[in-house]
């Protein structure tokens, strides 16, 4: 889960692979690597990508600002999405 969060972020937002300060533990929006734009981006990713809708609490806990952290919210609440919809990789739902 955290290097699909990581692949995302470093795709969507041009991160360097080679960028020393870059790793799953940096604060990522007072590093700047996300701003308010890049919140809703990250959000959406989450719901497509783990079917998972993070509630506002978690929004606002220190954990959601690195990638291990935002790792750890989203596993918590994969449990309780209610309408979470499995699909293969064959694009197949199941």
């Amino acid at each position: 889960m955290e290097t699909r969060i990581e692949k995302f972020i470093r795709d969507q937002f041009s991160v360097s692979p080679t960028d020393p300060e870059f790793n799953r533990e940096v604060d990522l929006f007072e590093r700047g690597y996300l701003d308010s734009v890049g919140y809703v981006e990250l959000l959406e990713f989450l719901s497509q990508e783990f079917g998972v809708e993070v509630p506002d609490e978690d929004l606002l806990d220190d954990d959601f600002s690195s990638i291990t952290g935002i790792a750890r919210i989203v596993s918590r609440n994969l449990g309780s999405t209610a309408k979470t919809i499995i699909v293969d990789q064959e694009g197949h739902h199941g």
